[in-house]
């Protein structure tokens, strides 16, 4: 049988109305009387009726949280840092995964509404050319971005410096004096994509060379993508002598190809990831990465649109957090 408040009040000897009011964490009521209350609502395995609670609070601190591919590694420590700060700040989270899909992320947020979610946190799957825009500037609750952006609604973003972390990785490549250096890049529909090759194309620019289109791959950015991408350069005979990926996970393949075509990392090719998860300090060689403070991401983004909730009125910025290159065993500099 169900435990309800009527179950507690009998088992306590105290009304209904106290019983509903200790589980509501009313501090009107002694610490003596909260304490037995919720004791004996424990031992009897008491379960809050959320849809009633719902009913009675217009409040239902609940946000919606869609993820780009949860089987990436980066977006689960997002999560955790969302998860944190939500959890302190007493709120309860929906899960979605829009795989890469407008449709589906449309979908999501549609349903979550219907769950009366207060705002949303989401990594969007387009950010140029795509129906999004229009979708999210008319959304009723407040959203934040977190780690890419669509066009146009960037200030509902809190971003890591893309543009700046990817020009850090082709300034150290071209300084150290390569010139053939293939570029693995990321899914040219989001925002970090064009972030990360404008970095790319600026540092080509300020030591006067033109990058060469032939070096750069757009890829869906999983395992496999990397691997046949180097084993594809290294067929059709293309010499390269480093090679800059748009994750840590594309690097994995990557290296993967290099070792079975016996090129030897950082002797041969140097190699470097963005991201820095945690395995790639473990890899063999260990990868050099783009730090990205993923906690952090997630943390400030709950931290922003718990702000948003609470007061409608506040303007919307962007926000930017710093990146920064780690050298490890997998580039001549350590």
């Amino acid at each position: 049988m169900r435990t309800t408040l009527k179950t507690i009040a009998k088992a306590t000897g105290f009304s209904i109305n106290t019983v509903s009011r200790v589980l509501r964490n009313d501090t009107r009521i002694s610490n003596e009387t909260s304490v037995l209350i919720k004791s004996k609502a424990e031992e009897l395995g008491y379960i809050p009726d959320a849809l009633a609670s719902s009913m009675r609070n217009p409040r239902t601190k609940t946000i919606g949280v869609i993820s780009a591919d949860l089987s990436n590694p980066f977006f689960s420590e997002v999560i955790k840092g969302i998860e944190e700060k939500a959890e302190e700040s007493g709120y309860q989270m929906l899960m979605g995964n829009n795989e890469e899909s407008e449709e589906k992320e449309k979908h999501l947020v549609k349903l979550f509404l219907s769950r009366k979610v207060e705002g949303f946190i989401i990594m969007p799957s387009h950010g140029k050319g795509s129906s999004l825009y229009d979708f999210y500037a008319a959304l009723p609750v407040p959203y934040i971005f977190a780690g890419r952006y669509i066009d146009g609604l960037e200030n509902h973003s809190v971003l890591h410096n893309d543009e700046e972390g990817e020009k850090s990785v082709f300034e150290y490549l071209l300084s150290a004096g390569h010139r053939n250096i293939l570029y693995l890049s990321g899914p040219e529909h989001i925002s970090n994509t064009f972030d990360r090759d404008m970095g790319m194309r600026k540092a080509y620019e300020n030591h006067s060379i033109a990058p060469d289109s032939r070096y750069i791959f757009h890829l869906p950015g999983h395992p496999e993508d990397g691997y046949q991408a180097v084993n594809t350069a290294i067929n059709k005979g293309l010499p390269f002598t480093a090679i800059a990926c748009f994750n840590d996970i594309l690097a994995m393949g990557a290296m993967k190809s290099l070792q079975e075509n016996d090129l030897s990392v950082p002797r041969d090719v140097e190699v470097i990831g963005y991201d820095n998860l945690l395995f790639s300090q473990f890899m063999q060689p260990s990868l050099s990465t783009v730090d990205v403070p993923k906690h952090r991401l997630g943390y400030v983004a709950m931290e922003i649109l718990e702000n948003h909730i609470n007061n409608p009125d506040l303007d919307f910025r962007t926000e930017n957090l710093p990146v920064r290159l780690i050298f490890r065993d997998s580039t001549q500099e350590r």
